[in-house]
């Protein structure tokens, strides 16, 4: 394991490893073909099984997105209708959606942390645990997979959650997406699609451009995206991925008090216009996965990928605002599935992952590069080995996982001129998870518990409060232990439901503040313990082949249990950035045979913005609504009508917690209306 480390000491180096990764997994690694041993995405990626029943004693729900969802600027809207989840800024692309499940993930500044999220079984959380969504197209997204389970001990760090996002399967033809609103964003999108016996392609290019009410709040996207799957033989079958990003432009109009958001709530922050604060952002991925059917017993599965990004951002403060950040992010997968005793099924398997960043930052001078205030390499190794065992007896199915990771953070100064200060941190976890379940007739009951563990991302360790360069000497991993109960309906044709009561305690909870020194930088400490104990309910009604309505409820009491910074006690208080309560109500109907219609209602109940529980928001509600032609008008040509924000009933987009001089608020847009079409030609 050292040995290999050092391999990764030098740039060049793990570059060209790289690519010799990726030659050999072409020729050596195996897979299988596409018969009854395929399985869907989030249990091949998450607890794949053979032949075992393909159910899970998980919180977990699959959702195919709609035509309200994909003609938006974001995935915001799909990922917050999820029972558990709560979702934010859906228009600073600067600093990305937020996401927090059964509250992991709440503390993020910017972008994911906490959940672990994927896209076509590829990681798009790197081995620190940082979660960027700008190198994905919401037109490439069709089905979300979501887990609100613990599964540290399957995938390791930063697993509080998954999020298992797919791509569209393979077809043949030609599809044309746009979308535009009345402020002047737009979507445009193209997938071109080939399919036959012994291979298939699916290659897409999408351009986003957002433009919202705010001041100061432009962003661009251009992606490409694609994926090809060859049948090299009938037990053997191999799939590659390959993408390119560039975002240029992704401005941060930042966040007000109170008293600036009741002045004027859609201006920007001043300091971030002053600054020019926002970001750019490049990037590239090259992948292979293969899946090789020794038996009807065995299925063997592989998968090396690259990834390159290159990221600039101009934050709103002078010293050190400028950041220049250019990342390699490496790693391969390993692992064999066998038929073990009596009808169960066991799993082994290795994971290796290496992340390799140079952080260049320098002072900005309103919005102009001045000088270099800090060098350094930032790096995190990972070697994992992972066990999974399941067993279907009778009524009953067991589920047991296990995994050890050594996570290795390494920091290397090359800026003498504040003195050197190198760093490491190293630690060694072992995560387990035992799950049960019993089917009855028309229900099935599951319980679990499981360990997770959170480390801090590398921003957040180098976001040093001392003020000095290093790692945060202070900032320690996060731990947890979780436990859930639930019951849900097995699959009907009207009726669904399920109900699920959880209780995690979490330890060293990381938790995000601001300086008033440094406003609109995050730094990050850790409270002595969280207790989160919630319930979340869905029942859902299919009234007709295109018509359904669901409704959800989530329950969260998250408090701290021990937590002091200072002579500050914050014991008994409630984690900010959770409602206690959450509803969404979406409907699906067809109307007059020829036109579809789908709404999505939700309600949210008052919310902490701080620590000390002093600034908290008002209950509010969302609306959104879309009209569209239906197949029964034309198979090949879709038109429709978007509303978000109908009768505003939002005010903000995203909050900021324990955020400087209590910038707390970004502004949503008012009410706004958009047009969108989309064309198959076979």
């Amino acid at each position: 394991m050292k040995v290999i480390h050092n391999m990764f000491a030098y740039e060049k180096s793990y570059k060209c490893l790289i690519w010799i990764l990726l030659m050999l997994k072409t020729h050596t690694l195996c897979s299988q073909n596409a018969d009854t041993l395929m399985l869907n995405q989030l249990e091949e990626i998450i607890l794949s099984d053979i032949k075992v029943k393909k159910t899970l004693p998980w919180s977990y729900t699959t959702d195919t997105l709609r035509k309200i969802d994909l003609f938006q600027s974001s995935l915001r809207n799909t990922f917050n209708r999820q029972v558990g989840i709560q979702a934010f800024n859906g228009e600073n692309f600067a600093q990305d959606i937020r996401i927090s499940m059964r509250g992991y993930g709440s503390r993020s500044a910017f972008g994911i942390r906490g959940i672990r999220v994927l896209m076509d079984g590829l990681p798009l959380t790197s081995p620190d645990g940082t979660t960027q969504m700008d190198e994905l197209s919401i037109l490439d997204v069709a089905v979300a997979d979501v887990v609100r389970s613990g599964m540290a001990s399957r995938l390791g760090n930063a697993s509080g959650g998954v999020l298992s996002l797919r791509s569209r399967d393979y077809y043949d033809g030609l599809t044309f997406q746009s979308g535009i609103n009345q402020f002047g964003s737009k979507n445009i999108g193209i997938k071109w699609g080939v399919k036959n016996e012994k291979w298939s392609n699916l290659m897409s290019v999408n351009h986003h451009f957002f433009n919202g009410k705010r001041e100061f709040s432009k962003s661009q996207q251009t992606s490409l995206y694609n994926k090809t799957r060859v049948d090299l033989h009938r037990r053997w079958q191999m799939d590659i991925i390959s993408g390119f990003y560039y975002s240029p432009v992704g401005q941060d109009p930042g966040a007000l008090t109170i008293a600036e958001f009741n002045q004027s709530k859609f201006q920007s922050n001043a300091r971030n216009k002053m600054f020019d604060a926002g970001e750019s952002v490049k990037g590239l991925l090259a992948s292979v996965q293969s899946k090789y059917i020794f038996n009807t017993e065995s299925v063997l599965r592989s998968t090396a990928y690259y990834k390159k990004r290159r990221f600039m951002a101009t934050l709103p403060f002078g010293p050190s605002g400028w950041v220049d950040l250019d990342r390699d992010f490496v790693g391969f997968s390993n692992s064999i599935e066998n038929k073990w005793i009596g009808n169960s099924t066991i799993t082994m398997g290795q994971v290796l992952d290496y992340q390799y960043d140079r952080r260049k930052l320098f002072s900005n001078n309103n919005g102009t590069k001045g000088i270099s205030t800090a060098d350094q390499s930032e790096s995190v190794f990972n070697f994992a080995i992972y066990q999974q065992w399941q067993w279907a007896i009778k009524s009953w199915d067991f589920h047991q996982m296990a995994r050890w990771d050594i996570n290795r953070y390494n920091l290397v100064d090359f800026f003498p001129a504040d003195g050197l200060m190198d760093g490491q941190n190293i630690a060694k976890n072992l995560n387990g998870a035992l799950g049960t379940a019993y089917n009855m007739s028309a229900v099935r009951w599951f319980s679990n518990v499981s360990t997770s563990f959170e480390m801090p991302t590398l921003n957040e360790l180098t976001n040093n409060p001392t003020g000095f360069s290093g790692f945060n000497p202070n900032l320690k991993p996060e731990r947890s232990v979780q436990w859930e109960l639930g019951v849900k309906s097995a699959k009907a044709k009207k009726w669904n439901y399920s109900t699920t009561i959880f209780y995690n305690r979490v330890l060293d909870q990381i938790s995000g503040y601001e300086l008033q020194t440094f406003p609109g930088k995050t730094f990050y400490r850790n409270a002595a313990s969280t207790i989160r104990k919630g319930m979340e309910c869905m029942i859902e009604y299919a009234w007709g082949k295109h018509s359904r309505i669901s409704v959800n409820y989530s329950y969260s009491d998250f408090r701290f249990e021990k937590y002091t910074s200072g002579k500050t006690d914050y014991s008994g208080l409630r984690q900010p950035m959770i409602p206690n309560h959450k509803w969404n109500l979406a409907m699906d109907t067809r109307l007059f045979k020829t036109i579809d219609f789908n709404v999505l209602l939700s309600y949210y109940s008052k919310m902490m913005l701080n620590d000390g529980n002093d600034s908290f928001t008002d209950p509010s509600y969302e609306c959104n609504m879309a009209l569209s032609s239906s197949e029964k008008l034309s198979q090949h040509f879709i038109i429709g009508l978007q509303a978000n924000n109908l009768f505003n009933l939002t005010q903000y987009s995203n909050f900021r917690a324990n955020a400087a001089f209590q910038r707390y608020y970004e502004a949503a847009s008012p009410m706004h209306f958009g047009v969108f079409v989309k064309v198959d030609v076979d």
